[in-house]
């Protein structure tokens, strides 16, 4: 019973160890999602407006609590170009690469996506 009990462990262990290894096996796509909050600005109806467009559009909270999310691929680029250029200067803006948070997201990861617009 402890052998198998150790093989599945052991199978356990080296599918992490891949998983960290080779992590593009693992993310089928790359995504991009911008968050913001309520925000008094002109640029805060068309925010608003671009971001429900997205089919991946989200709302949380209510008043001024409200948070807006949308998640973009490759193929959507130019709207989230659009966006970002609408909220980027908001201190409520997140930029989550694969839904997740990760360090320099508008100075890093933003910029690559930009290598799509380059048709």
């Amino acid at each position: 019973m402890t052998d198998k009990k150790e093989r599945k462990n052991n199978k356990e262990i080296e599918e992490k160890l891949e998983s960290i290894l080779y992590p593009s096996t693992q993310a089928k796509s790359f995504k991009i999602t911008l968050t913001f909050g309520h925000k008094t600005s002109p640029n805060y109806k068309k925010a608003v407006k671009l971001a429900k467009k997205n089919p991946a559009y989200k709302e949380e909270g209510k008043g001024e609590w409200l948070r807006h999310s949308a998640t973009y691929t490759p193929s959507d680029v130019d709207d989230l170009f659009e966006l970002f250029n609408l909220v980027h200067e908001w201190d409520n803006v997140e930029v989550l690469v694969n839904h997740k948070k990760i360090p320099y997201g508008h100075q890093l990861w933003l910029p690559l996506m930009w290598f799509y617009r380059i048709k």
